[in-house]
């Protein structure tokens, strides 16, 4: 009778074990996730984007299954990168139009090389559906930084927010685009504006790059983006410009975005251009003088004020300009076209020149961004056609806005989303990073050793052995 009990006893165990295992399989969310930071588990917000899902929509997370789900991929950066995979079973749990497929290039070639472009490597998470598709690297979903408290660094993970903002950016009807100009020896390139590209793309923004002698700007731009070019542009392309901001195109807001560098050289056509809209960029780089309105200790990467004419809603309270273009606003008014400021100096600012007095310069309001605007009716709807200009290239990279330290991510995110008329779309998607090394107890080394050596590598074994050797003696005398 024994013998059977323990034999039907194991039996009912293992079945169990399966029932329970097939079913964590089909459904993620009976795994409890026991991570201090919840890491394993969907936000509010993740999975109501994932509810709401109308599109069949595929997340392809490229690289061997059993290595994924083993935290045997970005082993040496201490990535516990199965929770990907985690969070990715659940947002298809919520809804059975997502689907999460693992795609190993070595096995399966074919599908990497049709995304040739997007360079697919083990790490990358791939979401698509009929629409569009968007790519997801390891920087878009962990950072590191240093840590503040030991030599060693900081892990953070994005992934529930990285992952719910691809699911929604795919699912939308429409998706404005920013055309980076490219082909003058941009100051602001590709490798130094990663920041930059995924925040727009965070914003549900689709950034593509044109050639503007070769290539005709996208249909569905936005945002017309010269990121400081260095060389100048040819009438054809001058023409394409007023073509993209003419009062007679598309009823939709657009915007030339352009950045400046002191260093990027004389550009006449181009300056003309710009003096059309009332903006002039000067020589010279704008300094400060008082050390109080500075980062850093140095005098050009300068504290900036946000003009209260334009996003006077929010608040910003550490904006940084560095290395800045002086700015002269031409004209408040000529015509249709009004210009504003964006961001100033303090009265403590002067532009530096080669030639000018360093020791007793004259200081005053130095302009460091504009926002020139021309109003187009159109019934009873009211479009606008802008060009921004910010004297700082800096400002957009990486440096500055892969931050939270400074509020430039916060400004440039807000500005983009004005100027596209973008303020009440369908972007609810607000990334969060979770620390992922934080120590979730705080205990002296002689504790750890007393908790570790004398409880439970004496103390519980101890008490196991003698109960145990209690219970055998009264046995024995039964």
């Amino acid at each position: 009778m024994a013998t059977l009990m323990s034999v039907v006893f194991i039996a009912i165990v293992v079945v169990v074990n399966v029932l329970v295992s097939a079913l964590s399989n089909r459904f993620p969310s009976m795994n409890v996730d026991l991570t201090a930071e919840k890491l394993n588990s969907l936000s509010d917000q993740a999975l109501e984007i994932a509810k709401g899902v109308q599109n069949d929509t595929d997340i392809y997370l490229i690289g061997d299954e059993e290595a994924i789900r083993k935290d045997r991929v970005f082993t040496s950066y201490n990535l516990k990168y199965s929770q990907v995979a985690n969070l990715a079973d659940k947002l298809q749990e919520a809804n059975s139009r997502i689907k999460v497929q693992f795609v190993d290039p070595d096995k399966n070639p074919t599908f990497i090389s049709e995304y040739a472009s997007d360079n697919l490597t083990t790490g990358k998470v791939l979401v698509k559906t009929e629409k569009r598709h968007r790519v997801l690297t390891v920087n878009d979903m962990f950072s590191m930084t240093q840590s503040q408290t030991s030599s060693g660094y900081d892990s953070y993970s994005m992934v529930d927010s990285a992952l719910a903002a691809a699911i929604e950016s795919v699912n939308l009807d429409k998706v404005p685009i920013v055309a980076v100009a490219t082909g003058h020896n941009e100051l602001l390139n590709s490798s130094s504006r990663t920041a930059l590209d995924s925040l727009l793309e965070e914003e549900n923004f689709d950034v593509q790059e044109v050639n503007l002698l070769t290539d005709e700007i996208p249909e569905d731009t936005q945002v017309l983006m010269l990121p400081t070019p260095t060389t100048d542009y040819t009438e054809e392309e001058l023409q394409k410009m007023r073509d993209f901001l003419s009062k007679d195109g598309p009823m939709v807001d657009r915007t030339l975005f352009v950045t400046c560098h002191p260093t990027q050289g004389e550009l006449p056509k181009f300056a003309g251009f710009l003096e059309e809209w009332g903006v002039k960029v000067e020589e010279g780089v704008v300094a400060e003088t008082d050390t109080s309105r500075v980062f850093s200790t140095n005098a050009s990467y300068i504290f900036a004020d946000s003009a209260e004419e334009v996003l006077k809603d929010n608040t910003y309270n550490l904006l940084v300009s560095p290395t800045t273009a002086p700015l002269t606003i031409l004209f408040n008014a000529n015509d249709d076209i009004g210009v504003q400021k964006l961001w100033v100096s303090s009265d403590s600012a002067y532009a530096a020149k080669e030639d000018g007095d360093t020791e007793n310069p004259e200081t005053s309001e130095q302009v460091l961004a504009t926002l020139s605007s021309r109003m187009v009716q159109d019934g009873n709807d009211i479009y606008t056609k802008n060009v921004v200009v910010f004297g700082s290239s800096v400002t957009f990279t990486d440096t500055f806005l892969s931050t939270s330290t400074f509020s430039d991510r916060t400004y440039l995110t807000d500005l983009f989303h004005y100027v596209t008329g973008t303020d009440d779309s369908a972007v609810t998607v607000v990334t969060d990073k979770v620390q992922t090394n934080k120590l979730d107890i705080a205990a002296s080394s002689g504790t750890l050793s007393f908790l570790g050596l004398g409880v439970f590598t004496i103390g519980l074994p101890l008490i196991i052995l003698i109960a145990g050797l209690v219970v055998f003696l009264k046995r024995r005398h039964l």
